[in-house]
């Protein structure tokens, strides 16, 4: 029912409620009748009389009720002739009705709401003088009205490419001033505790073993804390590029991996690089929890628009638990981060093992 409804981004300023109103009058006017003779109220067939009523009013409101309007003119239309009254002039009662109705809505819900009324005003005049004209005008409105809406689209796409460009970097410069407040505050005060417990450590010597052991635990953690915070500002501030968060990503795991970086892969995005790093990250834990391999191959290519990542192992092609369509979650959430970000993602046994590939766009 909703594609019934008037379509509410039609302009109806004052200007062009009176110029319908103009054009519906003049129409009205000679929509009936012969050459010499003037559509009237008070003269002429009844049918005639009523459908200068309806032809003015389809035209004068095709902005507020286009479909109305439409099969209303069209319903006039085909009542005269088979009346038998004298016609001349049919078009513009449905033909401007339709160019609304085209602006304002999709091709094919156009034909589903326009193909009975012009089939039927067409059918109507089939052998009348004016037949080919009144099909041009009816053809002439689609198209103009169809090209208006593909304008229109073309023009509301670049004002949200421009509205999202201008969030991005309000977005980025937000995540700067966050990084830079991180580095300040909570960095500053990692690197004082492990200052002091290593120094603390330092100055006793000879002091309990357990005493050292805690404070070289505090050491470690806080530089382990320090490297964390470096990652994650660098994610806030756009520094880390997909290149780097990967040979971060391999370093020191308890599996062999070959990583493979094809060129053009460190032009993407922060979200698209953090999202596929994400992704890396998940598969390698799945194939040093649940494969048994020995390697693993990480390898990024670009081709035609699009980045692609596969991850693939030599262990067992069985993921219990983990499938797409299981009881895992692992891979449920790297499929849903993908295709937030636009991407796709599948996995599953390979011909050595177990693969998973990511397609995300390119900038």
């Amino acid at each position: 029912m909703r594609r019934w409804r008037p379509d509410r981004a039609i302009d109806r300023g004052p200007w062009w409620v009176a110029l319908d109103l103009a054009v519906a009058w003049a129409s009205a006017g000679i929509a009936v009748g012969s050459t010499e003779y003037v559509a009237s109220l008070t003269e002429g067939p009844i049918a005639s009389r009523m459908a200068v009523v309806v032809w003015f009013c389809a035209i004068g409101l095709r902005r507020r009720a286009p479909v109305t309007a439409l099969w209303a003119g069209a319903a006039a239309t085909v009542a005269v002739v088979l009346a038998g009254a004298p016609v001349t002039n049919l078009s513009l009662a449905s033909a401007l009705p339709l160019t609304m109705i085209a602006q304002g809505r999709r091709p094919l819900v156009t034909a589903e709401l326009a193909a009975v009324p012009v089939l039927g005003v067409l059918a109507a005049l089939a052998g009348h003088p004016q037949f080919e004209l009144v099909a041009a005008v009816h053809a002439g409105a689609w198209i103009s009205g169809t090209a208006s809406r593909t304008r229109k689209t073309h023009e509301e796409r670049l004002r949200q490419e421009a509205a999202e460009e201008r969030a991005g970097r309000i977005r980025a410069d937000e995540r700067a001033l966050l990084a830079q407040e991180l580095h300040d505050a909570v960095g500053h005060a990692v690197t004082l505790m492990v200052t002091h417990a290593g120094a603390a450590r330092l100055s006793l010597p000879d002091g309990p073993p357990q005493v050292r052991t805690a404070l070289e635990r505090i050491e470690q953690a806080g530089r382990d804390a320090m490297a964390d915070l470096d990652r994650v500002i660098g994610l806030l501030s756009d520094r880390q590029s997909l290149p780097d968060g990967l040979r971060e990503l391999v370093r020191g795991l308890p599996v062999r991996v070959e990583l493979r970086l094809g060129p053009g892969v460190d032009d993407l995005g922060p979200g698209q690089a953090e999202t596929l790093r994400r992704v890396a990250q998940e598969s390698l834990t799945n194939v040093i929890r649940h494969a048994g391999a020995s390697l693993a191959r990480v390898e990024v290519r670009r081709d035609e628009g699009v980045v692609t990542l596969t991850v693939a192992d030599d262990g067992s092609g069985e993921r219990a638990g983990t499938g797409m369509t299981g009881g895992g979650r692992g891979l449920r959430g790297m499929r849903t981060r993908m295709e937030r970000a636009g991407g796709t993602l599948e996995a599953g046994p390979a011909a050595t093992g177990w693969q998973v590939t990511a397609r995300i766009p390119a900038p």
